[in-house]
């Protein structure tokens, strides 16, 4: 279920696209073309179907994006309190969304400085903008203390050595491999560098909007810099705020592009097919994720069954688990989980006593230990390479002095 409701998220941030293009571009055609590359944008065609807050995030966002386009055309107090809303909720479910605030927040401002707005009226449109970040920045400033030990917070700075060692090679990593094949997508790399390299038509219709979008995109770039030590290699979810922005690159690359096939009819071929790559590219890159997901396919393969082994309330330990989320999450149960075989008989006695009752295990190096077999009771099952076994409860020790009492 949560899988077909983030897939709904998708298709709103779709629709979103298409109307924030046409807005912006005032051309179906382009709108279409820009849903076309955020569909088949690897990390958006991988992502959509997964359980998590960027999606839902990131259609607000574009959702916020249109309304934001709608303000500057006429500077209508609804139109922006429509986007302060939307945006004020996407920064609700993912942090790093509230960066979209500095579009009409450097837009203003270069207004008030450059085009003609008196201060009366920015002073009004800046007081609806800091309204809607007070409940943002209440609820974060309420929960960030509780923040310990994730490293979200300190960034770079809370990096251990290894990561520190590590950190100019996931920069180049994420420069190298992420931004083209993932965040852009090998088929829009060409319209993605016609736009990048195209800037002063955008520069002579609108400065603000220029330097609205300039600003977000330097800063998005920042907080992923200042956040690599937590991205690595792997995590190119945190990349996804940076995906409208790059569409709408993408699609003011395609306008551009288009100018040439009036003049030379023979480019809108290769046009054409760079499109019909896109999905087929999008696939190839990502279905081996899913046929080689990096955890145990058993997990996946008799989820049904390891759910049902044990009672749902029960307290499980299990492993391995890299992530220690993963196993938790297919067998549905809340407990413990360790990796690379860390289980012995004294970390075992340890959760045994916090109540943990069964053990999922699929590493033969751990429930075949004799001094951990030893804590067994009886085995539930085997699926595939995960045996469950019930744990033996401690032994109840007797309070002589209480049990003298109630004799008395």
């Amino acid at each position: 279920a949560s899988r077909i409701v983030n897939f709904f998220f998708g298709l709103l941030s779709l629709f979103g696209m298409y109307y924030l293009i046409r807005r912006l571009f005032n051309s179906p055609g382009l709108a279409l073309a820009g849903v076309w590359i955020l569909a088949f944008t690897p990390v958006f065609y991988y992502y959509t179907i997964n359980p998590m807050p960027d999606n839902l995030a990131l259609a607000l966002s574009i959702w916020g994006l249109y309304w934001f386009v709608r303000w500057k055309e006429n500077f209508r107090v609804r139109n922006l309190l429509i986007m302060t809303l939307f945006l004020s909720l996407a920064g609700l479910c993912k942090l790093p969304f509230v960066l979209y605030f500095s579009l009409p927040l450097v837009c203003i401002l270069w207004l008030f400085r450059f085009g003609g707005m008196d201060l009366k009226r920015s002073s009004g449109q800046l007081a609806v903008i800091f309204a809607g970040l007070a409940v943002f920045l209440s609820w974060y400033i309420w929960v960030i203390p509780q923040w310990e030990g994730n490293g979200i917070v300190g960034g770079i700075f809370s990096a251990d050595e290894a990561q520190k060692s590590k950190i100019w090679y996931y920069l180049w990593f994420n420069l190298r491999t992420t931004m083209p094949e993932l965040i852009i997508g090998l088929g829009a790399i060409p319209f993605f560098i016609a736009g990048l390299f195209s800037p002063s038509k955008l520069w002579r219709k609108s400065q603000a909007l220029f330097m609205a979008f300039l600003t977000l995109t330097i800063m998005i770039i920042g907080l992923m810099v200042f956040e690599i030590n937590m991205i690595e290699t792997v995590h190119d979810y945190y990349f996804i705020p940076l995906v409208p922005v790059f569409v709408l690159i993408s699609v003011y690359g395609c306008s551009v592009l288009l100018v040439y096939t009036r003049k030379k009819p023979w480019i809108f071929i290769p046009f054409i097919l760079v499109f019909l790559f896109m999905p087929f590219y999008s696939y190839l890159r990502v279905q081996p994720r899913w046929e080689r997901p990096g955890f145990n396919s058993d997990l996946m393969k008799y989820k049904e069954e390891l759910r049902a082994a044990v009672p749902d309330t029960a307290l499980v330990c299990a492993g391995n688990d890299i992530s220690h989320h993963i196993f938790l999450y297919y067998i549905d149960k809340k407990g413990w989980v360790f990796e690379q075989d860390w289980m012995g008989r004294q970390k075992l006695e340890g959760l045994i006593s916090e109540g943990c009752r069964y053990l999922y295990c699929d590493s033969r190096h751990v429930d075949q230990n004799a001094d951990v077999q030893s804590l067994f009771g009886m085995k539930i099952g085997s699926f595939g390479s995960i045996n469950i076994f019930q744990l033996k409860e401690p032994e109840k020790t007797v309070n002589f002095i209480e049990l003298k009492k109630s004799e008395r």
